[in-house]
């Protein structure tokens, strides 16, 4: 008996993961495990940002963790990246995976952002911050 295969629902390019959150499978748990990655990096490096991966499965789509830093000589905010991780199981992905720059949404969310998004997941009914959408 052949099994029916659903359509892949496209992600847009400059997808962030609040823009994908009704597509996600379980977008509490998926959130989450962002938000434990994030925060790793930003006791490792001072920083965390994520970006979404543009070229997988919208309902678990993989993910890059990245940092900023200013370049001391020149003072320009570099982007580093941290490690990229699988959507469907949140565990590291190999390394070329990070240098596939069209892998990549080029939009991002802070950690600050993803905190924010979790709790309104987490109770939708709450009252908003009218600062919420301010950076």
């Amino acid at each position: 008996m052949a099994t029916k295969r659903v359509p892949q629902t496209p992600i847009a390019a400059d997808a962030t993961i609040a823009d994908m959150v009704e597509t996600l499978d379980r977008p509490v748990e998926y959130v989450r495990r962002v938000l434990e990655k994030l925060e790793r990096c930003k006791r490792a490096h001072g920083d965390a940002q994520v970006r979404v991966g543009v070229r997988g499965r919208a309902e678990c789509p993989n993910y890059l963790i990245e940092y900023v830093r200013e370049d001391a000589k020149t003072h320009e905010r570099v982007t580093y990246q941290d490690a990229a991780y699988s959507g469907s199981t949140h565990r590291e992905l190999a390394a070329h995976h990070i240098a596939e720059a069209r892998n990549w949404s080029p939009e991002e969310m802070n950690i600050t952002a993803v905190s924010a998004l979790i709790g309104r997941l987490r109770n939708p009914r709450a009252p908003s911050s009218r600062f919420a959408d301010e950076d």
